[in-house]
Order: C-alpha cells, then sequence, then structure tokens
C-alpha cells in the first residue's frame, strides 16, 4: 500500500483529522511517522473536509516553521491532490482514490503515555516516573512550548500521548512535542464549529474548556503541571480525595512542591504561571531544593515488602508469542504491567563481564549491547557473545519476559530507594526473546520495572542471558 510517494507499513493510530501510519521513505527506505488527513466523517461533516484539510496543513507548516530539539521535525509535506469542484456532494467512497494531504516526521517508539502505563481509562492509577525522571521530563516539556509561546503559537493539546520519547542519551530520555492539530497563533479565533471540543479531558486548563479561544500560553502550561503531577503521584490532581497536595499523597516531597504545583494548577489563569519560560524557572529552583534534599530522603529499601518467587522457582527459558490480550495473564503481571512476583535478587558480580543470579542459577551478561538495537541487531549481538565465548560460554541468548522480570528490584518508585545495580542503569530498555507478531516484541523496563511491546525496528538495549 502506497500513500504518494511512501510504503505504509502499519497503522500507528488515529484522531479526528486523521491517521498516523509506520511508513517508509522512498529510496533511502527511512522509518518515519506518516501523519495523513482522513478525518472523522462527523468531523467532516461539521467543519467541512476542504476546512479540515486548510488546518491538517496549517499544523505540518505551523511544526515545519520551528526548530528546536524538544518540539518534533517535519521531514516533507504534501498537499496531496485537489478537492474535486462539488466534493461536498460527494459520498467518502467517491474521494477513496485521491491522494489526501499528508506530511512525515520522525518515527519515535516511545512516548510518555506509555512510560507512565497511562490508557484510556485515564483516571485510572499510573506509574511512578519518580522526582529526578520527572523533573527532566517536564523541564524539556516547557522548553519545547517556550520555543512556541515566543513565536505566538499555543499548542492546546498537551498530553502525555502528544510527548515523545527519542533515543535515550546517557539513559535520558529526549522529549519530542508533536499533534499540533489544535494549536492556534495568538489572536488567532478557532477554525471549526463553536460546539467542538479543543483539548483532552483532565490535561485541559479550565478556562480552554469554557472557551477555546481563550488559550494562551498558560493554558500550556497547566496541562504540564498535570502531567508533571501524575508522573510523581500516579494521579491525577484532586484524585483520591478533593485537595490532596502532592506532598499527601508521596512522602518524600514537601511544602516547597506544594506552592509550585498551587501556581502551576489554579484555576484561575491569572494567579498561574505567565508562560512557560516562567515556569521552567520556577521548576529549575523547585529542581535544585530537591537534589538538595535528595539525599536525605533516599530510604533503604524492605525487601520484606516485595512478593518474591520461591528459591527453588526457574523461569521459562523457551520463547513464546502471545498478543496484548493474553499477556498479563501469560507473564504473571499485574494491570501496570509489572510482575505480580519477583525474583530472589541474589545477584553476584563475577569480574569477567557476567552476573550470577545464584537463585535461578542464571548467568547474565553484565554490560549489555554498547549500543540500542533494533530486534534484528539485538539476536546478531547474541550471536558474538557466543563466538567470542563471553564467560567460557557458547550458549547465550536473548531472555524471556520471566527471566527479564528477574532483574527488577521491585521498588516501586525509581530513584527513591539506595539501590545499587551490578547492571549498567542507562540501559534499562531490553529486548525480550518474547514475540507478539510477526513484526513486534516484548521488552522490559528494568528502570521502572514493567513490560510492554514495540515494533521490532525500535532501539532498545539486549543483554544476554545463559543457563
Amino acid at each position: 500500500m502506497y500513500i504518494g510517494r511512501y510504503t505504509i507499513l502499519g497503522l500507528l493510530g488515529r484522531g479526528g483529522m486523521g491517521a498516523v501510519y509506520k511508513a517508509a521513505m522512498p529510496v533511502a527506505g527511512r522509518i518515519v511517522a506518516l501523519k495523513v488527513c482522513r478525518p472523522a466523517e462527523i468531523m467532516a461533516d461539521v467543519m467541512g473536509l476542504g476546512a479540515v484539510e486548510e488546518m491538517f496543513l496549517q499544523e505540518a507548516v505551523t511544526m515545519a516553521g520551528i526548530e528546536h530539539p524538544n518540539v518534533a521535525s517535519i521531514l516533507d509535506v504534501d498537499p496531496g491532490e485537489p478537492l474535486p469542484q462539488g466534493h461536498e456532494d460527494m459520498e467518502p467512497e467517491e474521494l477513496a482514490g485521491r491522494t489526501p494531504p499528508h506530511f512525515s516526521m520522525g518515527y519515535y517508539c516511545n512516548n510518555l503515555g506509555v512510560l507512565m502505563g497511562e490508557n484510556y481509562e485515564v483516571e485510572r492509577p499510573s506509574r511512578l516516573l519518580g522526582a529526578d525522571r520527572s523533573l527532566d521530563i517536564a523541564a524539556q516539556m516547557l522548553a519545547g512550548l517556550d520555543r512556541l509561546h515566543y513565536e505566538g503559537i499555543v499548542h492546546r493539546d498537551v498530553k502525555p500521548f502528544n510527548v515523545m520519547l527519542a533515543d535515550r542519551d546517557n539513559g535520558r530520555d529526549r522529549v519530542k512535542l508533536i499533534d499540533f492539530g489544535l494549536s492556534r497563533l495568538r489572536g488567532e479565533p478557532t477554525k471549526g464549529h463553536k460546539s467542538m471540543v479543543v483539548g483532552s479531558p483532565y490535561y485541559t486548563a479550565p478556562e480552554q474548556e469554557a472557551d477555546p479561544d481563550k488559550a494562551d500560553a498558560r493554558a500550556d502550561c497547566y496541562s504540564v503541571g498535570v502531567t508533571l503531577f501524575r508522573m510523581l503521584t500516579g494521579r491525577l490532581p484532586d484524585q483520591g480525595g478533593a485537595g490532596r497536595t502532592v506532598s499527601d499523597l508521596h512522602p518524600d516531597l514537601d511544602q516547597r512542591w506544594d506552592a509550585f504545583f498551587q501556581t502551576a494548577l489554579a484555576p484561575d489563569p491569572d494567579k498561574r504561571f505567565a508562560h512557560a519560560r516562567a515556569m521552567l524557572d520556577g521548576l529549575g529552583d523547585l529542581a535544585d531544593h530537591w537534589r538538595a534534599h535528595r539525599d536525605s530522603v533516599c530510604s533503604f529499601f524492605d525487601e520484606e515488602t516485595v512478593p518474591r518467587r520461591k528459591q527453588d522457582w526457574k523461569p521459562r527459558s523457551e520463547p513464546l508469542k502471545t498478543g496484548t490480550r493474553t499477556a498479563q495473564q501469560t507473564f504473571g503481571l499485574d494491570e501496570l504491567w509489572r510482575p505480580k512476583q519477583y525474583g530472589c535478587g541474589g545477584f553476584e558480580d563475577k569480574n569477567n563481564g557476567t552476573v550470577l543470579d545464584s537463585c535461578t542459577g542464571l548467568l547474565w551478561e553484565q554490560g549489555g549491547s554498547r549500543f540500542a538495537l533494533s530486534r534484528h541487531k539485538a539476536e546478531a549481538h547474541v550471536r558474538r557473545l557466543n563466538r567470542n565465548r563471553l564467560g567460557g560460554r557458547t550458549d547465550w541468548r536473548l531472555p524471556t519476559v520471566e527471566e527479564l522480570c528477574t532483574l527488577f528490584t521491585g521498588a516501586s518508585e525509581p530513584g527513591r530507594f539506595c539501590i545499587e545495580s551490578v547492571f549498567d542503569p542507562h540501559k534499562a530498555r531490553l529486548w525480550s526473546a518474547d514475540t507478539k507478531s510477526y513484526t513486534a516484541a516484548w521488552y522490559a523496563d528494568a528502570e521502572l520495572g514493567f513490560i510492554w511491546w514495540q515494533d521490532t525496528t525500535c532501539r532498545f538495549h539486549a543483554r544476554a542471558v545463559a543457563g
């Protein structure tokens, strides 16, 4: 299947304005995300297809005009074939053969929504990311928004699934803001029907919900505040009891954090941070306070609180294929895709590039692959270990999900406990031997302690196991 010059490799997602596909560029074959204007029928009926396509191309123009490390870059824009005269009276099937407007941008495997474990039931608890990572991600979000606000652009749909995470650099995710379909220039009225909802529930500022045209930079700051609150607590603001503060919900965060969120989440925009730069400055002060305070709150991990496997338990070593509907039961995971039971954690550094798990008898590659690799290249990495006889062994292989779960500490929040790992913490996302489909496989995030799947063209590290 082709759209314009692009080979379509799969559907990534759909929205009111169109669909996003994984695609390959012509000649070079580079993998990209291709956004195609194929609006939902109700949106086309209410606004008119011509107006929707105008909004769609405006998104491409908006993104293409911004160059910033934390804003996704546009690679190519194609306005598609002109709408035929009288298209308003045509059925959708009559326009099916026409090439619609589309644009390509970088393809990123991860996003903040996946990292947090958020799903369509947004009000359900999500994973805690830890203060250090949460502060870093929020700072990058604000840096990207600061660039937009400088140009007079209000995003109006800041939420975890619109925050892509590019390949990690020394353990640090690089934020890329996407989805500018609802953005507008300062002073520009919202295109579309008066009743059209702009933004996403729970993340949208009160004044934007009441009147999208009143949304300014402070509305985007509010959305970042909601996202940061959730990264720290696993909850939406006010969830679990009206007016509960972040210090009520997190034992290591004090009144300085409460004061920050009182400003960031103020219902009255006049009492909020005036723009992203002001909020970024406030976040920097909070980060300085946290770093000075962090060592005193680092506590020793209570192993007794973690459900452990029996000493004689052996994890499955044979790879299997399972889909998302059955994976949690098959792998023994909870609703946030974390193990219901953990290994006993008896790791011993053998001082030859390997680590022995005395509980399971498994021998692990200590360093892992030097670089993040596609799944295919991760398998090549394992073959290289066998050729080189790491630790005197030739039976190295990719681990199963059950085996990878034995690497998890059982801590519910990264960075909160004084845990020294024998493994490189910067190589946390690890390919497994288990597959979801012909083109997707399961991986582990050893830092946050969860299992998920990704396209095999994505790049994660390999950490081989033997035994």
